[in-house]
């Protein structure tokens, strides 16, 4: 098996072992990221030269039996938002583009601390606001399945690579869907977590109330592993005051025997496609299997949330971006600017509503969708992948409705969702479940996905191309 075929707690193992060495991994993806990252357009930079000498470090680190942590020598690419000390951090954007970071994330500090290998930038939407993952100064980056498909966004590069085995893991974020809706078209596992539970300070932000660091994975294991390491209160950060510490790893094998898991009624689902139904249907079935009880909940329309969602989004982002709106206007993709400009007319009132309603409707929908089950099953997109002619320019095409249906509330009540694989449509692209929890709810999260992941094995298959 080629050592990037490894997932992300296989290769921490297999370099823990000494079978691999950080080295070899380390070059592995580099090489990857150059090339069929290249053709993919996910890979933005690498930093070969200093990710080769903390390779070099870590081997002779782990050959006196010095472990630097429990992704001793792993290399790792992240989305082009997070500041890394004297590394640009664009943000998929020309405003940025010689922006140089003065110090680095809380997020990426963690990783560095627990082994990893920082091997470069991906390709994300510009600015992170583009669903599908278009990037008008860029260019779209190519599903790995197939490039003439979107990966979806914001998180495109991330997803891509993860997917298309250039790497075992990457942090992206999430808004409305930023994460997990690449991660689904991709075929991956992507992790929104509770607002809070990871520091994002040293990230750039689109919308700062609603914006989570978010884990991209190939398994609810390496979601696991990743999330322990990144999780947790800091005091960079004080939105992270009461993010617990747990190690998320340690509850993955308490299966779903007992679990009660609620599903939407029908006619919540009228504009879900009937493929997507399909393959929702037969998870329901994997996890009726496995043990689990399942329950209709009636959780109401989710379009007056989605609705509130976008007008904090677009104001906050409007607010970040005020400065530049004003004095550089033309070096935003048209479908950029039209989307920050929503922000700069739209009412405080309703900006100061929708924050009003944000702490009354987290406890009602919670109270409500969990009061006998212990997990929603909802759908991650509602349609098959799209093709990138659907969204050629960004502004027409397949739009936000159309895919964010049930992730955008889910950024707006703070609580955590996970996409994961669970099948595939008849154009050959994956399609996901969703599953979404009460606040701090991810060990349960990940350790039912992990139970459907050994009792399934979508995750497990590889693209035609990096096979």
């Amino acid at each position: 098996m080629h050592v990037l075929e490894l997932d992300l707690t296989e290769l921490a193992g297999r370099i823990a072992s000494g079978d691999i060495s950080a080295q070899e991994a380390t070059r592995a993806s580099l090489d990857a990221l150059d090339g069929l990252g290249r053709a993919l357009n996910c890979t933005v930079a690498t930093y070969r030269d200093e990710a080769m000498e903390r390779a070099a470090t870590a081997d002779r680190d782990r050959a006196r039996g010095i472990s630097h942590g429990p992704l001793h020598g792993v290399p790792m690419a992240h989305k082009d938002l997070f500041d890394v000390q004297g590394r640009v951090n664009a943000a998929g954007s020309l405003i940025r583009r010689h922006h140089r970071a003065t110090g680095t994330a809380t997020a990426i500090r963690r990783l560095d601390a627990a082994g990893a290998i920082n091997v470069g930038r991906l390709h994300m939407a510009e600015f992170a606001l583009s669903p599908t993952g278009y990037n008008g100064h860029l260019g779209h980056c190519r599903n790995p399945w197939n490039p003439d498909f979107i990966t979806g966004g914001s998180s495109s590069g991330s997803a891509a690579a993860v997917a298309a085995r250039l790497v075992p893991a990457s942090l992206g974020s999430d808004t409305g869907g930023s994460a997990r809706i690449p991660a689904g078209a991709c075929g991956a596992v992507g992790l929104k977590p509770t607002y809070g539970l990871i520091p994002k300070d040293g990230v750039t932000p689109l919308s700062s109330s609603l914006d989570c660091i978010s884990p991209i994975t190939r398994s609810a294991a390496d979601c696991a592993l990743l999330l322990s390491v990144v999780a947790g209160p800091a005091a960079t950060d004080p939105v992270t005051t009461h993010a617990p510490r747990v190690d998320y790893m340690a509850a993955l094998d308490k299966g779903v025997a007992g679990l009660v898991i609620g599903i939407l009624p029908d006619r919540a689902l009228a504009r879900v496609d009937p493929e997507i139904s399909a393959i929702l249907d037969a998870s329901i079935e994997a996890f009726r299997d496995l043990g689990a009880r399942i329950v209709e909940v009636d959780i109401g329309s989710l379009e007056p949330i989605n609705d509130l969602n976008r007008v904090v989004l677009v104001v906050e982002a409007a607010a970040y971006h005020g400065r530049d709106l004003s004095t550089r206007p033309r070096d935003f993709s048209a479908h950029v600017l039209s989307r920050l400009e929503t922000g700069l007319y739209m009412p405080a009132t309703r900006y100061a509503e929708a924050l009003t309603l944000r702490g009354k409707l987290a406890r009602r929908f919670v109270e409500h969708a969990f009061t006998e089950a212990h997990l929603l099953l909802l759908p991650c997109m509602p349609v098959p992948v799209p093709t990138i002619a659907s969204d050629a320019d960004g502004l027409t095409g397949t739009g936000a409705s159309d895919i964010m249906d049930f992730t955008r509330a889910m950024n707006f009540l703070g609580i955590p969702a996970a996409s994961i694989p669970a099948g595939f449509t008849a154009n050959g692209l994956p399609a996901s479940l969703q599953l979404v929890g009460r606040h701090f709810d991810e060990a349960r999260i990940l350790a039912a996905a992990h139970a459907f992941q050994q009792a399934t094995d979508w995750h497990r298959q590889a693209p035609a191309l990096v096979r």
